[in-house]
C-alpha cells in the first residue's frame, strides 16, 4: 500500500476562473464536483451538464464522456440511453488520442483514464464490458491522486473484488483515504461499511 498518494482537491472558484479562461480540463473538473459532490461543490446535475456541454463545445473528450454519461443516467437532462451510446461511441477516439498527449502528464492523465475507465466498466459505446480493465485502469488513476478513482477502489473494486480479488483491508485504506480527503460520499460509505471492516478484517 502506497504513503505517497496525494489526492487532489481543487477550489471551485478558482476552476471557474481557468475555465473561463478556456482551460479544457478546469471544465471537466466542474462538472464532475456538481455532478458527484465534490471539492465541495453540493450536488447539481443541472450545473454539472452546463460546465460538461460548454467543455464539450471546445472539444474537450472528458466533457464529451461526461455529456454522455449524464444521458445515460438521466441526470440533469431525460434519460435516452441511444443517445448517450452514440456520443460514447464518436468520443472513443478523441479520447484514446487525449489520453496518447497526456502520457508525459500521468496526473492530468488520470482523468482522461478515469473516464476510459468508465467505458470498461459499464460497457459504453462500443466496448465490451471488462471488469478487469477497468479496474487496471481505475488504479493507475488512484495512484496519481485522482480522488474519486481512490474512492471506487475503496468501495467497489477492493470491497466487491470487482476486477481483482476482494480485499477488506485494501478496501478500508483506500475508502479511508478518500473519507479523510473529504469527499462525502466516500464518509457515508466508510460509515457504511465500518461493522463489516471491524468483524471481518483480523486484528
Amino acid at each position: 500500500m502506497s504513503n505517497i498518494i496525494k489526492p487532489m482537491i481543487f477550489n471551485i472558484k478558482d476552476l471557474e476562473i481557468k475555465a473561463k479562461n478556456g482551460d479544457k480540463l478546469s471544465h471537466y473538473i466542474l462538472g464532475r464536483s456538481y455532478d458527484s459532490e465534490e471539492n465541495g461543490a453540493e450536488q447539481n446535475f443541472e450545473m454539472a451538464m452546463y460546465w460538461y456541454e460548454k467543455g464539450r463545445k471546445l472539444g474537450d473528450p472528458c466533457c464529451t464522456y461526461g455529456v454522455g454519461a449524464c444521458y445515460y443516467l438521466g441526470d440533469g437532462v431525460k434519460q435516452d440511453k441511444e443517445k448517450a451510446k452514440q456520443i460514447h461511441i464518436d468520443n472513443y477516439k478523441p479520447l484514446l488520442e487525449l489520453i496518447d498527449k497526456e502520457k508525459q502528464n500521468p496526473r492530468k492523465q488520470s482523468f482522461s483514464k478515469f473516464c476510459l475507465g468508465a467505458y470498461y466498466y459499464f460497457g459504453f459505446g462500443e466496448i465490451e464490458k471488462d471488469e478487469r480493465k477497468s479496474f487496471e485502469l481505475i488504479y493507475d488513476c488512484a495512484m496519481q491522486g485522482h480522488l474519486p478513482a481512490i474512492y471506487d477502489l475503496g468501495a467497489n473494486f477492493y470491497y466487491n473484488g470487482v476486477g481483482t480479488k476482494k480485499d477488506l483491508r485494501l478496501s478500508k485504506y483506500y475508502l479511508k483515504m478518500a473519507a479523510d480527503a473529504g469527499l462525502p460520499r466516500a464518509k457515508v460509505k466508510f460509515e457504511q461499511y465500518k461493522n463489516i471492516y471491524e468483524n471481518e478484517i483480523e486484528k
